[in-house]
């Protein structure tokens, strides 16, 4: 027993020595394929945190067991694992990853390595989306994506955006593209969270878009949601919670200037004594809060994800806010070799409550009334109600606009396809798939018959509309996949059927009290008339593609889409397209070249239709019921309504250089739109309003340019930068024989500020040229463009454009050891906007409140100055004109994140495979010389005909998050 215990001792004493002397030194070189050294690859020690990087020569010594394997890792290589063996010197190399070019880009009806792409497609991915405080996902491609402009229409929370891809195509119609979410179609995607989405691919010419026929005549985005994968259960975890404000405020008169001010225009009474700060009283702060919890995992022949959201945002301008749930699950599951189900579903519940914008106090727009409402009164009158403009006949304070009635919307979204995928032979598929896309609406509005002017006046208002709108999607398709050597071809071909049912109920009640003794009684209903709507749709669809040794590419598709929106002879559109790419760099003269990775040039040509935007019974003769019940006629038929068509043909050019250091993208493209469908304004005499007629064409050219590059690349800093660049030039080119121009974008009693006119861009501004004040007497002076002696409407004459120059962004991303940084610039330049709020906030023909600029308006004779003088109920000095006419470039710093994520040995002892804490701000800054409170909101979005006028509009926050991303 003493002697056991003595070997026992010697062993405990002898382990250390033993255990040192079976480390080894090891060292060697890293070298790539030319033999060069790599600087800053990392050397590892498999299953331990022991690690190394090599020198700037490529050189590195580590200690490491005699058994151990060490593992080399270097961005734009492929890890290497080595085992020492009992050797003190390896030398290794490391062969170029080319694993970006074998990504699989979704594409329609199927998936493509990037590598073989011969059109322009754009991804962007989970990683650019999260920790961002955006309830549309949609807003995190703003300056990502080149060729795809992202506008916000409006800082509410939940408000929609525009997104155009390449430009307008259309005037009336649909600007809007296609989104298909897990191969549900849907014109809408504002309702998912963006937490749960994996991919957007963004199918930008008419090649890559015209697989989806006349849906994708305005582009295609595909959504992949985020899908379970095989192995042991997945729990995560994301949650933020921040504030925003507005970023800048505006200038306006105090009590004094005010009362001055209305004393020149003729008022005696100014509506009290007080000095408010109606800015003060209406911007507060806003708050939100993000929680999404998932499970993800794999069973036996099968993966499922699901997950739960919540997600509140309280606006800057209370009482703004939108609650929202979501709930979304992806699965699949194998029955047998050659059976496989799949299903979908996304549902999205949410509350709002709305501040109306968009409009001047007069028509209840509480943006502009918090600028233009009297610092002479406060909120409350002596009697409980809400005060009113002075000498105005009740307009309300901004106060009342935005609490004096209940005003929300409730919204049920559900998406959901079923799916069953039969593989007779591994190479040749069929996949049929039944989808719905259900959308249920309910509006309520509530005014009192006390505490507004407008509720005193209607007595008590309640208003409520219900709106259920199902589309319905079956498709079918065969899928032929064959490789043979050097030879890749893929066949497919399809049929689908898609109907939709929509239906609208409004019901109206007032008059709650009787007008003379103020007495309840029985309410007065209105009339309103049911109104219901169907259309649907039938295809054909085909696709092949052929790549020989990656080197020659050809892809070609074609579809036939029937439209009910059509009369029998125009009933089917025809869009083909084809495509074809070469791979430079697979050629023997550039195969062993030591700079280029892969240089790759496309070419592809297509047509896409479009039917939207025209209502569904256009070709019809409708009639309308009156009040009596009568009919009268309100459409004329017009059979010979045809689709919308558009052709693009687009060039590009792919290049990876420096072991994937650096990526460039470049297209060019020319995009012509005929048989434009608008809706014309016929004649006075003829009657009618206006009827849609296949009328005129518009055209799109443009350049794209993306650079990718990775700066820094060591074993603890990184430094990786993107950089994006658009322009594109759109014109109208014809509006046909009889019409000469389209006016759009009114003015509340003003002229237009928007004229479509062949030759000249959507969105260009049309009124009189403002040159200045005369000294003499104050008033405005136009330019007399006919020479007649007088202003008046033939000397209107386009002032400007919305259209800008061009669209780019900037993000540049950060890795210090566990820490990383973010920070991403958009902008937009050479845009305008026509800033009709000044001509409220300067109008000076009202009892409203004025901007802080008319303290320099001319007030004497002989006065050099750039502000007209106050001119009581007239217009004459504020007509729609180049005075409001602004530069609404700018240049903003989108996000900015920092975020720490905790490494391996933390997360094994708190028995976690994700630990993130970030802090992101959003809109941070904003450089413009725009003098409005937001250069990128639009009052009629900016996708349309109406671009670029801003009146009152919600302006976008500054917000600030902080957040946590937790995974087990």
């Amino acid at each position: 027993m003493r002697r056991t215990i003595t070997l026992f001792v010697c062993f405990l004493i002898c382990l250390p020595a033993l255990v040192f002397a079976q480390d080894l030194t090891v060292t060697g070189m890293v070298k790539d394929r030319s033999g060069a050294g790599i600087p800053g690859v990392s050397v590892r020690v498999k299953g331990s945190t022991q690690g190394v990087a090599s020198t700037a020569t490529g050189a590195f010594s580590i200690r490491a067991a005699a058994d151990a394997t060490l593992v080399f890792t270097s961005i734009g290589y492929v890890t290497v694992e080595e085992v020492v063996n009992n050797r003190t010197t390896l030398n290794i190399t490391l062969g170029d990853d080319n694993q970006q070019l074998n990504d699989v880009v979704v594409i329609g009806y199927g998936t493509q390595t990037k590598k073989d792409l011969t059109t322009a497609v754009v991804s962007v991915s989970a990683k650019d989306i999260e920790n961002q405080p955006i309830t549309n996902p949609l807003q995190a491609v703003q300056g990502r994506a080149a060729g795809v402009q992202v506008s916000s229409q409006s800082g509410k929370p939940g408000s929609g955006i525009s997104i155009t891809i390449r430009g307008n195509t259309s005037i009336t119609a649909s600007n809007s593209p296609l989104y298909v979410i897990d191969g549900v179609t849907s014109r809408d995607a504002s309702f998912l969270n963006p937490n749960d989405i994996e991919t957007m691919t963004i199918l930008k010419d008419a090649s890559a878009a015209a697989i989806y026929g006349s849906s994708g005549a305005n582009g295609v985005v595909l959504i992949t949601t985020k899908k379970g994968s095989a192995g042991k259960l997945k729990v995560a975890f994301n949650a933020f919670s921040g504030f925003s404000n507005l970023w800048q405020t505006q200038g306006v008169l105090d009590r004094d200037q005010y009362i001055a001010l209305m004393r020149e225009l003729g008022y005696t009474t100014f509506g009290g004594d007080l000095n408010t700060d109606w800015q003060k009283e209406t911007f507060g702060t806003g708050t939100q809060n993000s929680y999404q919890l998932s499970l993800s995992g794999g069973l036996k022949g099968g993966q499922y994800y699901f997950s739960s959201g919540y997600q509140q945002d309280k606006g800057t301008v209370a009482p703004a806010k939108l609650d929202r749930y979501t709930f979304n699950f992806n699965g699949t599951q194998s029955l047998t070799k050659w059976l496989k189900l799949s299903a979908n579903a996304a549902l999205t519940s949410r509350n709002s409550i709305d501040v109306s914008d968009n409009a001047g106090v007069s028509r209840g727009g509480t943006i502009l009334a918090a600028l233009t409402t009297p610092p002479t009164i406060g909120v409350f009158a002596p009697n409980g109600q809400y005060t009113t403009v002075p000498n105005a006949g009740g307009w309300d304070n901004p106060v009342a606009l935005a609490f004096g009635n209940d005003n929300n919307t409730r919204n049920l979204r559900f998406v959901g396809a079923f799916a069953a995928e039969l593989n007779f032979t591994k190479d040749l598929s069929l996949k049929s798939s039944i989808s719905s896309n259900v959308n249920k609406n309910h509006y309520r509005y509530y005014v009192d018959p006390f505490l507004t002017t407008y509720g005193r006046q209607e007595r008590g208002l309640f208003r409520t509309n219900d709106t259920y709108d199902n589309v319905w999607l079956n498709e079918n398709i065969l899928n032929y996949i064959k490789n043979a050597g050097k030879h890749a071809f893929t066949a497919t071909a399809g049929y689908t059927m898609q109907a939709s049912n929509y239906r609208y109920y409004e019901y109206q009640e007032s008059r709650y009290l009787d007008q003379t003794t103020g007495a309840p009684i029985q309410p007065s209903v209105a009339l309103t008339i049911p109104q219901q709507a169907q259309w649907s749709k039938q295809s054909f669809l085909g696709r092949i593609t052929y790549a020989w040794d990656s080197r020659y590419l050809f892809s070609s598709n074609f579809r036939a889409d029937g439209s009910s929106r059509f009369s029998s002879k125009n009933k089917f559109g025809y869009f083909p397209s084809f495509s074809a790419g070469w791979r430079i760099s697979g050629e023997n003269f550039l195969k062993d070249s030591q700079t280029i990775d892969d240089l790759k040039v496309r070419a592809s040509w297509g047509q896409v239709g479009n039917d939207e935007g025209i209502g569904d019974y256009a070709y019809l003769k409708l009639y309308q019921i009156t009040a009596q019940g009568d009919y009268t006629l309100s459409n004329p038929a017009n059979e010979d309504l045809k689709w919308e068509r558009t052709t693009q043909t687009n060039v590009g050019l792919d290049l990876t250089m420096f072991n994937n250091r650096l990526v460039f993208t470049a297209d060019a493209y020319l995009k012509r739109t005929n048989d434009l469908l608008i809706n014309v304004q016929l004649p006075p005499s003829s009657g009618f309003g206006v009827q849609a007629y296949n009328v005129g064409s518009m055209e799109n050219k443009g350049l794209e340019f993306v650079l990718s590059t990775k700066n820094f690349v060591r074993e603890k800093f990184n430094w990786s930068t993107d950089l994006n660049f658009s322009l594109n030039r759109n014109k109208v080119t014809s509006l046909g024989n009889t019409q000469k121009s389209l006016d759009f974008a009114g003015i509340y009693e003003r002229d237009a500020a928007v004229r479509i006119e062949a030759g000249r861009p959507l969105g260009s501004f049309y009124g009189y040229v403002y040159n200045g004040v005369n000294p003499a007497n104050g008033n405005a002076i136009y330019a007399d463009l006919n020479n007649n002696g007088s202003t008046d409407a033939g000397d209107r004459t386009f002032i400007g454009s919305a259209q800008p120059d061009f669209t780019y962004g900037l993000n540049n991303s950060f890795t210090l050891g566990n820490w990383g940084l973010n920070i991403f610039f958009q902008g937009v330049q050479g845009n305008q906007l026509f800033n009709a709020s000044r001509i409220d906030l300067e109008g000076m023909f009202d009892s409203k409140n004025q901007s802080a600029a008319v303290l320099n308006r001319w007030t004497t004779a002989g006065q050099i100055t750039n502000i007209p003088r106050a001119l009581s109920q007239s217009s004459a000095n504020s007509l729609t004109s180049s005075r409001f006419v602004e530069d609404a470039s700018y240049l903003r710093l989108k996000t900015a994140t920092l975020s720490y994520n905790f490494g391996q040995a933390a997360l094994g002892k708190l028995r976690m495979s994700k630990l993130m804490l970030f802090a992101t701000g959003y809109n941070l800054l904003t450089f413009t010389k725009y003098s409005g409170l937001d250069p990128e909101v639009n009052q009629y979005g900016a996708n349309g005909p109406s671009m670029g006028v801003d009146y009152g509009t919600y302006p976008q926050a500054r917000t600030f998050l902080f957040g946590v991303n937790v995974g087990f």
